[in-house]
């Protein structure tokens, strides 16, 4: 790409911007629902970063296999059926909630609250990067 005629154009990579400003703006989300919280350890700004990173790698580790079905073709230009996202998307939030209340010891009340608001810029940010994965800007 670096020895390729002309630039790439700044729309093609649009969402990776939109990617990592989801992502940062989750961190800071985070931060602010383990204050709101009161939780009792790691809430300074690495703690929160590292357990971010934790809960981002696994619930894109629990995905992967919808991410490498779409690679390889295995769903119509429409995506996948609703039906295969949810066992998903349920299995993810189940073990994010426990993993918040691990890390932060909050309670697993105030861990629905904390995972339930930092899901919803995770689920978004999968849906930007299953796309980007499977049709990469050339």
């Amino acid at each position: 790409m670096i020895f390729q005629d002309g630039t790439p154009s700044l729309g093609e990579y649009t969402p990776l911007f939109i990617l990592a400003a989801l992502l940062i703006g989750d961190i800071f989300l985070l931060k602010l629902f383990l204050i709101m919280t009161k939780a009792d350890s790691k809430r300074n700004l690495k703690w929160v970063a590292i357990s971010f990173g934790i809960q981002f790698g696994l619930i894109f580790f629990i995905c992967l296999p919808l991410f490498l079905i779409g690679l390889t073709g295995g769903f119509d230009e429409h995506g996948p059926d609703p039906g295969i996202i949810i066992p998903f998307f349920v299995l993810s939030i189940f073990i994010d909630l426990n993993l918040i209340n691990v890390i932060h010891k909050i309670g697993i009340k105030r861990s629905v609250i904390v995972a339930f608001f930092i899901s919803a810029p995770i689920i978004a940010s999968m849906f930007i990067l299953g796309p980007f994965i499977a049709n990469p800007p050339v």
